[in-house]
């Protein structure tokens, strides 16, 4: 009942709507001075979704003409390098749910490339026939060139960490271990998500998911607050009094690792205690993410040669994310959502494995 009411309430304002204007020439006004690329196809999966119209901002991003495009299916766009795996998911989708949504590289009709993202929906006619789907297009040629910059600035970054000799260098460290950390951040929250990562994939070092898809690869959870969290999901006491041992364990060490320098045992010692701070973590599945990046960190820190370079502070500022975000979310259960802490370790993981490796 609800949808319904909504359903004529919409229908009303665009009844009103129309009585200054016919249902075409509002049709006409919006797609042509759209600033989104849209295009609109029939609904025959088994010619391809022949094309029917596309706007000129569509045109102008494909390089063709109106006339060229009427009658062809939107494959002629594709390419070699287009994300089959999203496109096969496409069909099925749309007859499942009457919308997909999906990013990919299209081929202009010049050859070049650009990545686009679109979302296609049903149109449907009087008695509920699907009878055309209707596309709009985001050409992410300006966020691929933000990712090459942060690409850029963190391989700078990296060599920085590598080359210099300084034995003074606090200052230097924690600026940019902070700037690292941001562009990290905004690789994984802005420039990356489930549907366009392929598309970043050459842009990124040392970035990319393993199988498990939990490294580098941020997946949106939404929020949860502490206190709801523990309302649906209560955590023995002998639980958390191991966590925050675990946790002591590994301050404890790093502040030896600070005082009295490195060594292999005392690498293998935090790798030690960061192993049981994932392992008791895993009894959460909410938290798996947070503990595939912790228990991966372990396992690189344990294969460390002696006079392995690599900068203190970024495993610091990991150990800091991590007690921060097990704190708000377990220890205090003060955190007004449980999962940004987790996105800001697995940020901060990221940046330490690419030093570590």
């Amino acid at each position: 009942m609800p949808n319904q009411a909504k359903d004529m309430e919409e229908m009303l304002f665009f009844s009103q709507m129309l009585n200054e204007c016919s249902p075409l020439t509002l049709l006409q006004q919006i797609l042509i001075h759209s600033h989104h690329a849209i295009v609109i196809t029939d609904a025959d999966d088994k010619a391809g979704y022949r094309i029917v119209y596309a706007n000129p901002v569509f045109c102008r991003h494909t390089g063709y003409e109106l006339a060229e495009l009427v009658g062809m299916s939107p494959k002629i766009l594709q390419g070699p390098k287009s994300n089959k795996r999203v496109i096969e998911k496409l069909t099925p989708s749309l007859k499942e749910r009457g919308f997909f949504y999906g990013a990919s590289i299209n081929y202009r009709k010049d050859g070049s490339m650009y990545p686009v993202e679109w979302n296609i929906s049903e149109i449907k006619n009087e008695q509920g026939q699907v009878t055309h789907y209707i596309s709009m297009q985001k050409d992410l040629s300006n966020f691929k060139r933000l990712a090459e910059q942060v690409k850029k600035s963190n391989e700078n970054f990296k060599n920085f960490y590598l080359s210099t000799t300084k034995k003074d260098k606090n200052a230097e460290n924690n600026d940019v271990v902070e700037s690292l950390k941001s562009n990290e951040k905004i690789y994984a929250g802005g420039l990356r998500n489930d549907q366009n990562a392929d598309l970043f994939e050459d842009a990124f070092f040392d970035f990319s998911p393993d199988e498990l898809g939990a490294l580098g690869n941020k997946i949106d959870k939404g929020t949860l607050s502490a206190n709801d969290f523990w309302v649906e999901n209560p955590i023995d006491e002998e639980d958390i009094s191991a966590l925050v041992e675990s946790i002591q364990e590994v301050d404890v060490e790093l502040g030896l690792l600070q005082s009295q320098g490195q060594s292999k045992e005392r690498l293998e010692n935090i790798a030690n205690g960061f192993k049981e701070v994932a392992n008791n973590l895993y009894f959460c599945v909410e938290f798996n993410d947070g503990a595939l990046i912790i228990d991966e960190v372990a396992n690189i820190l344990m294969t460390l040669e002696d006079g392995h370079k690599f900068p203190v502070d970024t495993l610091l500022t990991f150990n800091k994310e991590v007690y921060e975000w097990l704190d708000g979310a377990v220890i205090s259960k003060t955190t007004d959502n449980i999962f940004e802490g987790e996105n800001n370790t697995i940020a901060a993981g990221n940046q330490l494995l690419l030093f570590l490796r």
